[in-house]
């Protein structure tokens, strides 16, 4: 019965992204809370005390055609016990991080996602692609509600950018 809770209570916390319209390069991970969430990994370990469900080992959460995938997932929730409501605070994913959505892609060693303020935070060498496109930085910041976001650079604050002309990439 835990098990199913905590499951239950990470699939409202990965309410993910819906395909973008404007081709912003954070447009489809918007937020969408209402498609469901399939999760799996090779173990599942719950803290009640702790307000925690751990998943280990191949962790991948799905909701349409947004994919979460990392070695270890962490979600604190509000325990029911107390008055809390069993709602999801927080995830945390770490370990061979890969967010994806259609062409969209983010990697990076880990993730928190704050689920009351609707903002995805990812870090260590952080990758974001759309296309043929890339950026490269030290942590990567979206806001699932709005689809926008902002990469911030590596060390000496620098941001890496290859954008590919249509021309070269076999659109016109």
């Amino acid at each position: 019965m835990r098990s199913m809770f905590a499951a239950a209570l990470v699939a409202l916390l990965c309410a993910g992204p819906v395909a973008a319209q404007d081709g912003s390069p954070f447009g489809s991970f918007k937020h969408d809370s209402d498609a469901p969430i399939e999760i799996t990994s090779d173990s599942l370990e719950v803290r009640q005390a702790e307000e925690i469900a751990v998943f280990s080992g191949s962790v991948v959460a799905g909701q349409g055609t947004l994919r979460l995938t990392a070695d270890r997932m962490t979600v604190h929730y509000e325990g029911e016990g107390g008055g809390g409501t069993g709602a999801i605070r927080r995830m945390r994913a770490e370990g061979n991080v890969f967010l994806s959505n259609g062409s969209e892609t983010a990697e990076g060693a880990w993730a928190d996602y704050d689920v009351s303020e609707g903002e995805m935070r990812m870090g260590g060498s952080v990758v974001l692609t759309q296309g043929d496109n890339a950026i490269a930085g030290d942590a990567l910041v979206i806001d699932m509600d709005a689809g926008t976001g902002r990469i911030e650079g590596r060390e000496g604050g620098r941001v890496k950018s290859v954008f590919t002309p249509s021309s070269q990439n076999g659109s016109d």
